[in-house]
């Protein structure tokens, strides 16, 4: 049983769901398609913190959740000591 999802696969996931081409990602997002596939597929490529944030958005879950931090897709009604502001 596999303990930690990875980025990746969160990202592919999240695509999938929303039922999303790369190429209507990238036009709704404004990254590239090359990018977002890279994104989805080389655990070696690095997001940088622009496009992390831009992908967050898009999908409407934290960047915890992107970056495999918790499983919890948003933070509503978290204690705000939780969110170490």
């Amino acid at each position: 049983m596999k303990d930690h999802v990875s980025l990746q696969e969160r990202l592919k996931d999240l695509r999938v769901e929303k039922g999303l081409k790369l190429e209507e990602l990238a036009e709704q997002v404004g990254l590239s398609k090359s990018a977002l596939g890279s994104y989805e597929n080389d655990e070696d490529k690095e997001i940088n913190h622009g496009s992390l944030l831009k992908l967050a958005g898009f999908y409407q879950v934290t960047v915890d959740y992107l970056l495999g931090l918790t499983d919890n897709r948003a933070h509503e009604n978290t204690p705000l000591a939780e969110l170490h502001l």
